[in-house]
């Protein structure tokens, strides 16, 4: 037991992780940086025919909404069809985002913001928040068969 303290000592390993970033933060400055750090929340459902609506929560501690990105794949009789190179939704055909009531996208095609479309991990689209607030995601789907749609909005 004690040649394991010993290796620990060696390598000079932290007790709580995060303070070899600033040498003697205290954890509460080590807690106050990790709560600036950007984190991820993942959704995923199916849009069907016609017009459907859907409310993303996110943790109450969330601040700033940094952006979204999505994925489409088309679901035909139950069975998910793989996508085409550069556009992952085939029937949705606009979306809206809103924000604690703000349209942030309006009538834009998925595509746009999907990882065919766009070079980086997200759509950067920045809005305050409160920890009460309230998002909403809205498709038209005019095709003749529903699609699976994989959401992650990023905040801090």
């Amino acid at each position: 037991m004690d040649n394991f303290k010993e290796e620990m000592n060696f390598i000079n390993a932290p007790q709580f992780p995060g303070q070899q970033v600033n040498k003697g933060a205290t954890i509460d400055a080590v807690r106050s940086m990790i709560k600036r750090q950007k984190r991820l929340k993942g959704y995923s459902f199916i849009c069907p025919v016609g017009t459907s609506t859907f409310d993303l929560n996110l943790s109450g501690t969330a601040r700033i909404l940094l952006g979204i990105a999505m994925y489409g794949k088309l679901v035909v009789e139950g069975e998910v069809v793989p996508s085409t190179c550069c556009q992952s939704f085939q029937n949705i055909e606009t979306v809206q985002f809103t924000v604690n009531n703000e349209i942030v996208l309006d009538t834009l095609d998925p595509n746009f913001i999907s990882f065919g479309l766009n070079t980086n991990e997200y759509y950067y689209i920045p809005r305050p928040l409160s920890g009460t607030d309230t998002l909403t995601l809205k498709f038209q789907n005019n095709g003749a068969n529903a699609e699976q749609c994989r959401v992650v909005l990023y905040y801090i």
